[in-house]
């Protein structure tokens, strides 16, 4: 009985893992306030999901900056001068309140414009950074777990 446990929470945390490294998501676009969000797993089979990843040595870093009045994405980061695409968590919401402000699904300020933000777990080689091959702001975002599955 013992084994079997510990098989399949082996099992769930490897999916769950998994599911943080994917690249593609596509799949569960939405967009809310102009902010571009995915669909947070949170148990898989039964299971809550987890992030067991360890940080990157090279994570996605920028300062947040933000325009209401862009017609593809409302905030993204900006890197020197390299522009970088975000996904962020379902819940995720922005406001501009003279400069963008952005918030988590509980409705706290988590960062606003001219704030260096840093994804730990996510790679600077995920994703090209662009709207069309956007990071996934997932596992460690704002010292919350949000899951990502295609």
């Amino acid at each position: 009985m013992r084994r079997g446990t510990l098989c399949a929470a082996l099992v769930a945390m490897t999916i769950s893992v998994l599911g943080c490294a994917s690249s593609d998501p596509r799949s569960s676009i939405s967009s809310a306030d102009g902010l571009r969000t995915y669909s947070v797993v949170r148990e898989i089979d039964g299971i809550p999901a987890m992030c067991g990843l360890p940080n990157e040595p090279s994570p996605v870093r920028g300062i947040l900056m933000g325009d209401p009045d862009d017609p593809r994405e409302a905030v993204w980061l900006l890197d020197g001068d390299r522009r970088r695409s975000i996904f962020w968590p379902e819940g995720f919401t922005v406001r501009f309140e003279s400069d963008a402000v952005l918030y988590d699904e509980q409705g706290r300020a988590v960062a606003r414009a001219g704030d260096v933000v840093e994804l730990p777990q996510v790679a600077t080689d995920s994703a090209a950074g662009t709207f069309d091959d956007p990071y996934i702001a997932s596992c460690q975002v704002f010292g919350g777990a949000y899951v990502y599955r295609p």
